[in-house]
């Protein structure tokens, strides 16, 4: 039983290359859905270490490892994959390659942020710049939008500018790679306990990502982690 954590976090890291070999290979769309497979084992991986009590030090760096793979490597090859595509549509003979490695300064920064958390002496209930698996989760639900949204909506328009224009892309590359290493207090959607005080900026997050489901469907999804990142920035006690 005490081993059942670190195979879920193995699987996730396996997964994670998985993902890569996929996005590499043209299919975004199956990447983005392994992306998503892993940060739902990155959550059963917690849930089952406190399940069976077991916590050890193999089991942290394991952890940091496979989501440097899975929310670090993965997520930037998206974002490699819609820049390489951006500059062969504007000159197919160019052997373009320095600019859309840019995209691989989100892994960087990952790997930057995974290190000084395992470094922080004290753990909150707050994370300190956005966490890796929600800035791989935002990456991913760029081809999911692009592939299922309705064409008119308003995510769909604007991430179609990815597909097109070189600048957006390399702006949301500086963006969340800032995000990642920056001193804003995110909040952690681990519920400890049933009371409204200590869960009201979770509740009231999960409230408006039904609400935007709801609204815009599939185009929602991105809408999410920018609900996140406003919410967490905007709300007074980011603790809470």
């Amino acid at each position: 039983m005490k081993s059942i954590p670190n195979v879920i976090t193995l699987l996730n890291l396996y997964l994670g290359c998985m993902a890569v070999v996929f996005i590499m290979d043209g299919s975004a769309i199956t990447g983005a859905i392994l992306i998503i497979v892993c940060s739902i084992l990155d959550f059963l991986d917690g849930a089952a270490a406190r399940l069976f009590k077991a916590y050890s030090d193999i089991g942290k760096q394991l952890d940091s490892l496979a989501d440097l793979v899975s929310f670090g490597l993965a997520p930037a090859s998206i974002l490699f994959h819609y820049l390489s595509n951006v500059l062969h549509t504007i000159n197919p003979e160019a052997n373009l390659f320095v600019l859309p490695s840019l995209a691989f300064f989100v892994t960087v920064f990952s790997a930057l942020r995974l290190a000084r958390f395992n470094a922080a002496d004290e753990k909150n209930d707050y994370f300190t710049g956005l966490p890796t698996p929600a800035n791989a989760l935002l990456i991913a639900s760029i081809p999911l939008t692009l592939a299922f949204a309705p064409t008119g909506s308003f995510s769909y328009l604007m991430l179609d500018n990815l597909r097109h224009l070189v600048v957006p892309n390399l702006i949301l590359i500086a963006v969340l790679s800032f995000l990642l290493v920056s001193p804003f207090k995110m909040f952690s959607l681990k519920i400890k306990s049933l009371s409204w005080k200590e869960n009201r900026i979770r509740i009231i997050f999960l409230a408006g990502c039904i609400i935007l489901l709801i609204t815009f469907g599939w185009a929602a999804l991105p809408m999410f982690l920018v609900f996140y990142i406003l919410l967490s920035t905007l709300w007074p006690n980011k603790a809470m």
